[in-house]
């Protein structure tokens, strides 16, 4: 369409005139509609924001009365509170700074700028007063800290005392809420309201702003067509600009995409994205499409709720983007022949918004493999040093002479596990028996690490029992599946050695005690000559290493205990090996099975700390019998029966003609435990069996004693030594 102007128009807008008309239309533009328009929209953001603002409190009231209520059902129900709790006191705190800003706000604050302290002003008594009644109720329940039950074997899961305080607490928060919160919900709705009366005063004038601007602009119209010609070179420029937009988007190293609201690739995308999917077809293909099979399931899943959560007004995007799925996540592609790539790509969502409504999500992607490796490798490098840090200071709290011993056996538990898997085996009984024995020792060495505090070590021993319990849950045993016990073994005996370096090396910096270098020696020894079996180290050593293993093993489940040794200066040299191993597993097992926590102990009227007690003593020609026992809960003889039959270890029938003796001796089976979880102190069933094992070995008896309640006791019977060393028992 062709427009053509008449001559006289056209000749009265000389280039000077349309420039001063340009001017004149431009100044009254801007002094009768930029300015007060600016003014009026900026008063309508703030009091929008303010209107938003007030509308967030009002939900709070409401969460306040729903957790109270969820805290009481749950109490009732013995349910798990902290989620609730946790939700009330966030719901009470943001209560608190909005009713303290709104009832005391500062001049000149955020509140005056948007005229909402004016409007809350007015209202402040009876917010104050509403909501000081209903927070000093939930005072008593945001203190309360710790677990409200208390398990009884009677009465099952009860609330304690401060259980039964918290529910009356809360039941007295949501009596005075009933009264206290409707008056605050209708306080803040009427701040909503007046706000909105506010901002709709504002749109009304800012819409009489606007219809001077329309007037206005009218007279630019003729401006505007005059100018057509300025068209065409702007779409010359636009022409330009897209060609430039493809070339971005062909030499751009990240991936750029847009997504639809029903999750589908457009048609416009960076060339980067087919080498970082290995992929050409992604013009209109659904974004699971492309995630699937290179991501796992569940992440797949969550990617999808998560870029649908994006195209909801009310979600916060930078909130959202903290949760973001897809940041750093590990991808698998295909790289053709048969082979798998694994990388490590970011993902970036940003809504786009077109006229204030989400028209798309655009999704960057970049290849972070290179970070990602470099930072595993700074955490590894960071993991090392410190447990470097970690032995170091594990090894200076340690007496030598016990250290020294400890290196020495754990050689020597080394070399047999060494040699049994060397064992040549063809049965499945053979291949069982190989890996009890790897069990024992390893218990052994992790054990007696445990008593040290070498946590390390112990850790090491630890992930190496792992792998035997995955074997022994084997249906089926070859040899090949003790092949990658091998690597764990290498491990330990690496860190062992490395251990034992540095004990010799830290040795040429120590004192001697008492003017004697036995420490020193005692440390080379144990570098040098591994076969050794030097001394256990001093009696209160080994009494002090007892009881730092039962506070550690205490603290970690609840309780508390101490260790009390007697006669220990009796043990024989040919014996000190097999009594230190012993007393290490009879006090780890003691404080696990036997110590009851501190408040059951407390329900039973016993102290709240439990004592484990170990004499040894010389029986004369019957040899010497090492007894340990604890005031704990005792053995549960049916309990014992129970899980016998689940694991397999007897049947119904069985079970129906043992008597109590012949109950308490499955305590001793390999593998038989009452725990139903693994942890670093039990549930594997090898310190029993343990224990056993050397008792068989030196022609040794073994019982058990025990009274529901009250005690457990292992005593334990060594005949006279025959040798002044038993090479097999140090084996």
């Amino acid at each position: 369409m062709n427009l053509r102007f008449p001559k006289s128009l056209t000749f009265s807008l000389s280039p000077d005139r349309l420039v001063i008309l340009v001017v004149v239309l431009g100044l009254a533009f801007v002094l009768t509609v930029l300015v007060p328009g600016l003014k009026l929209s900026g008063e309508l953001v703030s009091r929008s924001a303010a209107l938003k603002w007030a509308a967030d409190q009002q939900r709070y009231p409401t969460i306040v009365r729903t957790s109270l209520e969820t805290v009481r059902d749950r109490l009732t129900n013995r349910g798990y509170i902290q989620e609730s709790a946790d939700l009330l006191a966030d719901a009470t705190k943001k209560l608190d700074d909005a009713i303290s800003a709104m009832t005391a706000p500062r001049a000149g604050g955020w509140l005056s700028m948007t005229g909402l302290d004016s409007i809350a002003g007015r209202r402040a008594p009876a917010l104050r007063d509403a909501w000081s009644k209903e927070r000093a109720a939930l005072d008593p329940v945001l203190k309360f800290t710790g677990v409200p039950y208390a398990d009884s074997e009677s009465a099952g899961t009860v609330l304690n005392a401060g259980g039964r305080q918290l529910e009356h607490d809360v039941t007295a928060a949501i009596r005075i809420g009933r009264h206290a919160i409707p008056e605050l919900e209708d306080q803040l709705g009427a701040i909503g309201a007046d706000l909105q009366a506010q901002n709709t005063r504002a749109a009304k004038q800012l819409q009489l702003v606007m219809l001077m601007g329309l007037l206005i602009a009218a007279g630019l119209v003729l401006l505007v067509m005059l100018l057509a010609n300025a068209r065409r070179r702007q779409d010359a420029t636009l022409r330009e600009a897209r060609q430039q937009t493809t070339d971005i988007l062909r030499t751009v190293k990240d991936g750029l995409f847009l997504l639809d609201e029903n999750q589908v690739i457009g048609t416009a995308y960076s060339s980067a994205l087919e080498a970082l999917f290995q992929r050409q077809d992604i013009a209109g293909l659904h974004f699971e499409e492309l995630l699937r099979n290179i991501v796992s399931e569940k992440t797949l899943a969550t990617a999808l709720k998560f870029v649908k959560v994006l195209w909801a007004e009310r979600t916060n995007e930078k909130l959202v983007k903290s949760i973001n799925p897809l940041g750093e996540v590990e991808v698998h592609l295909n790289a053709g022949g048969g082979k798998v790539e694994t990388r490590w790509l970011d993902f970036e969502f940003h809504r786009v918004r077109v006229d204030g409504k989400i028209t798309h999500v655009l999704v960057s992607v970049s290849d972070v493999s290179s970070r990602v490796e470099l930072g595993r490798e700074l955490q590894s490098s960071h993991r090392q040093a410190q447990a470097q840090v970690d032995t170091l200071l594990g090894i200076l709290h340690v007496d030598p002479a016990h250290l020294a011993s400890f290196l020495s056996d754990s050689n020597a538990a080394m070399k047999m596990i060494n040699a049994v898997l060397k064992e040549p085996a063809r049965e499945e009984s053979m291949f069982r028996k190989k890996l009890d024995t790897l069990f024992r020792q390893a218990h052994s060495v992790k054990g007696e690490a445990a008593a040290l505090g070498l946590s390390s070590i112990e850790s090491r021993a630890h992930s190496f029992e792992d792998d035997l319990k995955a074997l022994r849950e084997k249906p089926n045993l070859s040899g090949n599946d003790f092949l990658p016990l091998v690597i764990k073994l290498d491990d330990l005996l690496t860190h062992l050695q490395s251990v034992s370096e540095l004990v010799t090396r830290l040795s040429k910096f120590q004192v001697p005690r008492h003017e004697s270098a036995a420490p020193r020696d005692a440390a080379n020894s144990a570098s040098a000559d591994p076969e050794a079996t030097g001394p256990v180290g001093s009696d209160a050593g080994l009494t002090a290493a007892l009881q730092q293993l039962a506070e550690r093993v205490a603290r970690e489940n609840d309780k508390e205990a101490r260790v009390h040794c007697r006669g220990m200066d009796q043990i024989p040299e040919e014996y000190r090996r097999i009594v230190k191993d012993i007393a290490i597993q009879a006090v780890r097992n003691a404080v696990v099975h036997g110590i009851e926590p501190t408040a059951v102990r407390a329900a039973a009227g016993k102290t709240l700390e439990g004592n484990v007690r170990l004499d040894f003593k010389n029986v004369g020609e019957a040899g010497y019998k090492l007894s340990v026992e604890d005031d704990g809960q005792g053995l549960a003889t049916e309990r014992i029966k129970e899980v016998a039959m689940q694991k397999g270890f007897i049947t119904p029938e069985q079970a129906g003609s043992l008597d109590a003796k012949q109950m308490l001796s499955l305590l001793f089976q390999p593998g038989f435990t009452t725990m139903d979880e693994v942890t670093r102190d039990g549930g594997r069933g090898v310190g029993m069996n343990l224990m056993a094992d050397l008792m068989r070995q030196i022609g040794g008896k073994v019982g058990v004693a025990t009274s529901p309640g009250k005690f457990t006791r292992v005593t334990m019977t060594l005949p006279v030594p025959r040798k002044p060393a038993d090479d097999t028992v140090a084996a």
